[in-house]
């Protein structure tokens, strides 16, 4: 385990000390926009994106949750870990068990770590990351579990995340961050990318791919889902307190177990929400008509070009 988790308040000095600096000083001088502009360039630079898995070989006791940012992600990590561990998995911080390696937090669980798999009944280990299939090593005993979100609730879902997180809420607005998450190479412009390569993949008997409104609609036949790829054949009273415990009202109550790194240059004792709604299609309420067709019509662009046959207009036009 590591020896600091994201629970705890971070040191004083650490490698997140210099871009809180940097971005409170950008807050103070009216650059908010401006700093957040950086931040979704880091996100989204393939620079560092090929070392991220480097030398790891995935093997049978891994299951990558390979997730959108903001599309369920810490949800669909609850549901793989509690299956782990058949319903009983207790954490102070979920990052304790799961290894996160397109991340620089300390006190995240190290991906070489096998204290993880070690410690849940079936042997199996929950990896988080946002990368692209392209850069997310594949095996066929591995195991993979892929969210799929509306763009237009992922947007509005990141910027209330983001600007929460970074201290960014009060200078930067929804419709300066809808224009900043659509710039070339920014932010949601790599969504296509990131759905085509795990939507391709979807029909391996390792790979489960699900939706999220569907997820809503339905959480047990997700969890049974995602068993399934899993190899995990769970006991009734176990698969209850699965659903139970992957349930939004039981995240939402234990959310200082999901909750993201605490930043205290940028926002003293609080934190970002990282169970905030759960809603699906809530973005009808935030985005302008304008809004969601520019974030439609992006999405069909890349789609096309990409040649995936993902039903977008389907799934997230329709009505």
């Amino acid at each position: 385990m590591p020896k600091r988790s994201l629970s705890q308040p971070p040191p004083l000095l650490s490698m997140m000390t210099p871009l809180q600096v940097i971005l409170r000083s950008a807050r103070a001088v009216g650059q908010g926009p401006r700093a957040l502009t950086v931040l979704l360039q880091r996100m989204t630079s393939k620079d560092r994106k090929p070392e991220v898995f480097a030398g790891h070989r995935p093997a049978a006791r891994d299951v990558f949750v390979a997730c959108f940012s903001k599309s369920g992600t810490n949800w669909a990590m609850q549901l793989v870990v509690q299956i782990a561990h058949r319903g009983a998995a207790q954490f102070e911080h979920v990052h304790d068990l799961v290894a996160w390696p397109d991340s620089r937090f300390p006190g995240i669980v190290a991906l070489d770590d096998p204290a993880p798999a070690a410690g849940a009944p079936t042997g199996l280990r929950a990896i988080k990351t946002a990368l692209e299939a392209d850069y997310v090593p594949y095996g066929p005993e591995a195991k993979y579990v892929s969210v799929i979100r509306d763009p237009k609730d992922v947007c509005v879902s990141a910027y209330y995340f983001l600007t929460g997180v970074f201290g960014l809420r009060g200078h930067v607005g929804l419709d300066a961050w809808v224009d900043l998450a659509l710039e070339p190479g920014s932010f949601l412009t790599t969504w296509p990318g990131h759905l085509a390569g795990y939507w391709a993949m979807r029909d391996r008997p390792n790979v489960c791919v699900l939706e999220f409104a569907a997820m809503k609609r339905e959480l047990g036949a997700a969890v049974d889902a995602i068993a399934e790829v899993m190899g995990v054949a769970l006991a009734p009273a176990e698969r209850a307190e699965v659903i139970r415990r992957g349930g939004f009202d039981y995240m939402k109550a234990h959310e200082a177990q999901f909750a993201p790194p605490r930043l205290p240059l940028l926002t003293g004792k609080q934190r970002g929400e990282m169970v905030r709604s759960g809603k699906a299609g809530s973005s009808k309420q935030e985005l302008s008509a304008a809004q969601a067709q520019r974030i439609d019509a992006m999405v069909l662009e890349g789609l096309d070009a990409l040649g995936c046959d993902f039903p977008y207009a389907e799934r997230f036009m329709a009505g």
